[in-house]
């Protein structure tokens, strides 16, 4: 946003959102910068459900795994 975080040496996060779509046009125009990070692919799914899974102490197995994966997409 103009004027805001002028000094390079630190890092300024200002916001993020997934409905990009919903702000109102004028708070979009003030972002000077957009990073787009697209949805994880099979690998991150998997890589996500198997920390989740072990986090939560869920016994599945790496097939069982890997079919959530798959069924997850988007």
């Amino acid at each position: 946003m103009q004027g805001v975080g002028n000094d390079v040496t630190d890092v300024l996060v200002l916001g993020a959102t997934n409905l990009p779509w919903a702000l109102d046009p004028a708070v979009r125009r003030r972002f000077e910068k957009r990073v787009y990070i697209p949805l994880p692919d099979i690998k991150g799914r998997l890589a996500m459900l198997k920390i989740a899974a072990a986090k939560n102490s869920i016994d599945f197995s790496h097939d069982q795994l890997t079919e959530l994966a798959q069924i997850t997409d988007g």
